[in-house]
């Protein structure tokens, strides 16, 4: 990951300096800040983890070779190569192998319709000189975190909540609303943020800045299914498991793309699992993998034996990470300032990602899964309440009567 930075409004160096220091755990690798008063003050900042490209050619803020255009940006484009061959039969010239000057030349040839030929997770700034115009853009899932905050010092955009504060031009205040959101989901839903006044770009949205106005619009919204799928189709069980896995597995190519070491979260369970043996396939190296354990205090949750044997299965060099209770105590500071916005989640995660990052740079993980194949529990209770809702429009007016009056009696009981 990379953090990004930008403010509309404030032309200063030693600002960009003080943010880049705040959020440089997200990009130790190079820091980069720019800035320009050509009317409307500005800075971009940015803090960068290279992946692709690791040359002093990936630098961030990055301008274009005409010096109208200044990106920062948190991501990676995996289709950045045939977008770039597109643009190369254009006309459009090319100092660097990142990914990062394909978004920009992208830009310069689409304006802000290039979204959506972007396949991949990203969040960036784009700096229009001429114009006088700021756009960004947020990935169609929200898998790379922007936010922004109109102020009386400017408009602020960023990665953290923490770059915003550090930056000096917010003045914080808790949002109760949030707050409460937070204890009742230990979450806070999006656009909001546990500070007032300071949103969240929702997942496949994009933002403008012209002439002192900002405006957000929605680039991209989940498909309906339309009757062209393969279930509509009449596919059978063994098509629709073959489609399925075509599919997995190009996501899996694209996301291996680096110039660095590629490693895996391995859980044991399902989705982690499939991950790591479609990345052992087309790696044809040997994988390195990941799993957190728990001491006699979390054994419920340990899940290392069904991660082992996946492990073995596939050959992988596994490295195990156990954590005792005393541990999570004494990291519990660390997690609560790394997880900028407030959860409930995500101990696990941030464990087992401090000790993959000593090894690799880049982590597949099969966060998600569960959500798209209905792996949770809570899944299997709502299924039931549909086929019990169901059941209940069939049955007879009489029957609906007794099934209350027998609620009315247990009600009472219990009470």
């Amino acid at each position: 990951m990379c953090g990004i930075f930008g403010v509309v409004g404030q032309a200063d160096r030693e600002l960009g300096e003080r943010v880049t220091r705040a959020i440089n755990h997200r990009g130790p690798d190079d820091s980069g800040i720019w800035v320009d008063s050509t009317d409307m003050p500005v800075t971009l900042a940015n803090t960068r983890l290279a992946i692709i490209d690791l040359s002093i050619a990936g630098h961030m803020p990055m301008l274009s070779e005409d010096g109208r255009l200044a990106i920062t940006y948190n991501g990676e484009v995996y289709n950045f190569a045939e977008i770039r061959a597109e643009l190369e039969q254009r006309g459009h010239y090319f100092r660097s192998q990142s990914d990062t000057e394909v978004i920009l030349n992208a830009y310069a040839q689409w304006g802000d319709e290039c979204v959506h030929r972007f396949r991949g997770m990203f969040a960036f700034l784009i700096w229009d000189v001429p114009g006088q115009r700021l756009f960004a853009a947020r990935d169609r899932l929200g898998i790379k975190p922007l936010y922004w905050s109109e102020t009386d010092n400017g408009l602020l955009l960023a990665s953290e909540l923490k770059a915003m504060l550090s930056s000096g031009l917010l003045n914080p205040a808790l949002d109760f609303h949030a707050l409460h959101h937070f204890l009742t989901f230990y979450a806070v839903p999006p656009p909001r943020t546990i500070l007032q006044g300071v949103h969240a770009l929702l997942p496949g949205h994009c933002l403008t800045w012209e002439k002192g106005n900002v405006a957000v619009r929605q680039y991209w919204d989940v498909p309906t299914v339309e009757n062209g799928d393969l279930m509509s189709a009449g596919a059978d069980a063994v098509e629709i498991r073959r489609e399925l896995r075509r599919l997995l597995e190009e996501s899996i190519r694209l996301r291996m793309i680096a110039d660095v070491p590629v490693g895996a979260f391995l859980s044991g369970g399902v989705d982690s699992s499939a991950v790591v043996a479609l990345m052992t396939r087309l790696s044809g190296e040997r994988l390195q993998t990941f799993s957190i354990g728990f001491h006699a205090e979390g054994q419920r949750m340990d899940e290392r034996r069904f991660a082992g044997i996946v492990a073995r299965r596939y050959d992988t060099e596994h490295n195990e990470v156990v954590i005792s209770g005393r541990d999570v105590a004494a990291q519990l500071p660390d997690f609560i300032r790394a997880m900028d916005q407030p959860t409930g989640d995500g101990l696990n995660t941030y464990l087992v990602s401090r000790a993959t990052a000593r090894h690799v740079k880049v982590a597949l993980s099969g966060l998600g899964g569960d959500e798209l194949f209905a792996g949770y529990r809570q899944y299997r209770y709502m299924l039931q309440a549909q086929r019990a809702g169901r059941l209940w429009k069939r049955l007879p007016g009489l029957g609906k009567a007794a099934a209350r009056a027998a609620a009315r009696q247990l009600a009472r009981i219990s009470g």
